[in-house]
This record gives structure tokens, sequence and C-alpha cells, in this order.
């Protein structure tokens, strides 16, 4: 069986849900396919404890129908330096394949963790506000990473995820990118 049969199957037990976005992609551009978890596509719909936390939540929609649309995106060169103004940001890469989609207006900042199950194509696994990560180096970070590549291992425990690609062809998995 392929990593998209069962991908479809995660879908089909609604444990995986495919993200539709909410405006067409732009002309030319190649639409990249999102799917989320359960606790992140409750996000996505709700019901949310106040108004604040669902335009919040709205936000992060946008953000993530910016990846579906298929524009191009700043991602991070480097997994701990620089790289201020990306979308997204690989964490420890090489290692981990573990990506971060960064929601950062309004506060307070989110980031989704995932991971690539083929080129362009994001499963979105964990969120955490920013401000509970602390520092590149914190463990939270460490504890983040691991949850993701946990819930990764639950839902598709024979596959592993797309690989970045190495200094040459970096991002392999994502297309219509630039470094920052």
């Amino acid at each position: 069986m392929s990593i998209s049969a069962e991908i479809t199957n995660r879908v089909q037990e609604g444990r995986l849900h495919l993200l539709q976005p909410i405006m067409a992609p732009d002309e030319g551009a190649s639409p990249r396919q999102m799917y989320v978890n359960e606790e992140i596509y409750s996000l996505l719909v709700g019901p949310w404890h106040n108004e604040e936390w669902e335009e919040r939540c709205g936000y992060l929609r946008a953000d993530f129908d910016r990846f579906m649309q298929g524009g191009i995106i700043p991602i991070a060169e480097h997994p701990l330096l620089g790289g201020k103004n990306a979308y997204m940001r690989q964490l420890f890469r090489f290692r981990e394949e573990v990506w971060e989609i960064r929601s950062r207006d309004p506060k307070p900042s989110i980031r989704v963790l995932g991971r690539f199950a083929d080129r362009d194509v994001f499963i979105a696994l964990n969120w955490w506000h920013r401000t509970d990560l602390g520092g590149p180096t914190d463990r939270a970070w460490r504890d983040a990473i691991v949850g993701c590549k946990t819930e990764w291992k639950k839902l598709l425990p024979t596959y592993e995820p797309k690989s970045s690609g190495d200094d040459d062809d970096y991002p392999a998995c994502i297309s219509n990118t630039y470094l920052v």
C-alpha cells in the first residue's frame, strides 16, 4: 500500500482531514495539499471559547490557505539561524524532518508542526503557542518535535516522511519557495 492510500484511509477514519483552500489558487500556481489531524481541525472549525480565539483561529486558517494556494513562500535557510521572516522552517534539518508553519499575527503567535508525506503534501500534527516553546534549544521544542513524530507514527507507522533533501536541492519536499 502507498502512503497516499494510507492517508486516504486516515481521512476515511476521520483521523485526518484534507483542507480545501477558501480562495482559488493564483493562475499558474501549483496548489499544495494540507492534511490536519483532529486537534488542529477543531481549531479551524470550533467551537471556540471566545470571539478573540475564534478570530485568531481564522487567521491560522488564512495562513494554511497561503500554503495550499501554491504561491511563493519564504522558507528559513537554516533551522536555528536567521529566517525571521520565514513562513516555514525546518526544525533541526536532516535529522527530524519536522517543519513548523509560523502563524505570527495576531498575537498569540502559533506554531504548527508537521511533516511532508510527499512533495507539496503537508500533514499538520500538533500546535503550540509560541511563548510556550521558549528559546530554540529549550526542552519544550524537543518535546514538541517528539510529539509531532509520535503523531506521525500513530497515523502512518510504516512510512517515513519525505526528505527535505541536501544542500543542493533543499527544500526538496516543497515547491515554489525562496530561502531567507
